[in-house]
């Protein structure tokens, strides 16, 4: 298919104006301000729209959308404990499958093109990655409460049998990473045993790390370190891993995540709402450690809106930095897509150039709220709205157009969820 009379964002900022780009497969296969002489398949008149490569969000608990808004005004432990762990008991597969495809709805109207998630009924998830075509890097999130060997701890038989079931499924729309919940929530057997078994079969690993200072505290009466001192020590860093949250962190913990090319998960309003702190995003920056951007779960968010966490991502540096001119929003986009795309392990996307995959969203920006778009990437992290993504294509298929989803019944999906909603609370 074929894009014309559209802008095109480069990987360097520049805005290529009344310009084509071109999708054979899943492949973007030709971008210039000429028509390409050979093209097959559709044409799509843009005019007015704004070609970029798709979001990227790389924290998240998509089931969760069954639980919106549950437990406000908690901190976390209290949140966890007396709320979510609760109703999480009362959830099956089924529901999770529902809960996951509405939560990926939302996610594609904001221009979400991937995401990493970390939760339970695995099989659920998989399936409606699937089904609805967005990428995704899944886990389960590995626990222990006792002294269980590594192979009867929770999670890890579902966690092995989902890597070898769905690991680069369709042609590698869905990876499976392997999930280590946190500190808290496992032993140093445990945790170093999931670390050798990622490096085993060459898996990312995704962690909470580091997200209240109680838990910061709290592993250091444990185990005489902080969590990243603490996970650095069981070698869990010598793999590819992606830690959430890092809102507590001394500068050695910063300096051991910048040698060990650990991926920060930044999730902003999760840490608010939880009341966990403001993560010190810049001076991991200055650090060059790479930084994307997470929405966390719909429990503490309370929805997938991506748009809102690019925004605070870079407002919330700014007054805890007391500096404008800190965290500009190229770096703020670049974040939610290159980096985002660093942090899963997938090369080929988070830009749009040749031969990448065509992970793209087209945005309106002759929209009220964008007008005049004198600054199109400043127009974009601070003042873009869910409405104005008119498309989002991932792998070469368009999965949303103008409000319609290609690949979810979304009706039929709310009235579902509605009718979980009846009965879980």
């Amino acid at each position: 298919m074929l894009f014309s009379n559209c802008s095109i964002l480069r990987p360097n900022g520049e805005i290529l104006e009344n310009a084509y780009l071109q999708v054979t497969d899943d492949k973007i296969t030709y971008i210039g301000t000429k028509k390409p002489t050979r093209h097959t398949g559709a044409v799509y008149d843009y005019t007015n729209k704004l070609l970029l490569p798709g979001f990227i969000n790389t924290h998240c608990h998509v089931p969760m959308t069954l639980l919106r808004s549950v437990g406000a005004d908690l901190p976390l432990d209290r949140w966890l404990s007396e709320k979510i762990f609760p109703l999480e008991d009362k959830l099956n597969k089924d529901w999770a499958f529902s809960g996951s495809l509405l939560g990926i709805a939302e996610m594609l109207r904001s221009g979400v093109t991937s995401f990493s998630d970390m939760y339970f009924f695995g099989e659920s998830r998989a399936n409606a990655v699937l089904e609805s075509g967005i990428n995704a890097n899944l886990c389960m999130g590995i626990l222990c409460f006792d002294d269980s060997p590594f192979d009867k701890a929770p999670m890890v038989q579902e966690s092995k049998d989902l890597f070898h079931a769905y690991h680069n499924a369709n042609g590698g729309q869905l990876k499976i990473d392997i999930g280590l919940h946190a500190e808290y929530t496992s032993n140093p057997i445990i945790a170093k045993a999931a670390s050798d078994y990622a490096k085993e079969i060459g898996a990312n690993m995704h962690i909470h790390i580091s997200e209240t200072k109680k838990e910061t505290d709290e592993c250091i009466a444990r185990h005489g370190k902080t969590p990243v001192a603490y996970f650095n020590d069981l070698g869990v860093f010598d793999n590819h891993v992606t830690a959430a949250h890092c809102v507590w962190l001394t500068e050695q913990d910063k300096q051991i995540l910048a040698d060990k090319k650990v991926s920060v998960a930044h999730c902003p309003i999760s840490n608010l709402k939880l009341g966990s702190g403001i993560a010190d995003m810049f001076s991991l920056m200055e650090k060059g450690i790479n930084i994307s951007i997470g929405t966390d779960g719909v429990a503490s968010n309370d929805n997938l809106n991506f748009l809102e966490d690019m925004k605070l991502t870079a407002l919330l540096q700014k007054g805890l930095h007391r500096n404008p001119a800190i965290f500009p929003a190229s770096e703020v986009f670049k974040m939610a897509s290159q980096n985002g795309a660093l942090s899963q392990n997938r090369m080929q996307t988070g830009a749009l150039k040749l031969g990448n995959q065509a992970d793209i969203i087209a945005i309106d920006y002759h929209s009220i709220n964008l007008l005049p778009c004198i600054d199109v990437i400043s127009s974009l992290v601070y003042a873009t709205l869910p409405s104005d993504v008119k498309m989002t294509m991932v792998n070469g298929k368009i999965l949303y157009e103008n409000g319609q989803f290609h690949t979810i019944d979304i009706e039929k999906v709310m009235h579902e969820v509605s009718r979980i909603g009846r009965k879980l609370y």
